[in-house]
């Protein structure tokens, strides 16, 4: 069996019923909504250096799995 992680947006309408969906029919292993956070990148300067921080871990680790793996 394989992980798949993905990124959806849904009209908040929706977002019960397509959780609900998600958990009757597939394993889910997390299910996160989350915050928008466009304003905060473009106005806060140690917002977006914390988000670079968590991209730059994000692809070391990532190779880091692949090169294990």
């Amino acid at each position: 069996m394989e992980t798949v992680n993905i990124t959806l947006k849904i009209n908040p309408y929706d977002l019960t019923n397509f959780e609900s969906w998600l958990r009757n029919n597939i394993e889910v292993v997390s299910f996160k909504i989350l915050p928008d956070t466009e304003k905060l990148y473009e106005t806060d300067a140690t917002f977006k250096k914390l988000v670079k921080a968590v991209k730059t871990a994000q692809t070391i680790r990532d190779k880091y799995i692949n090169d294990k793996n």
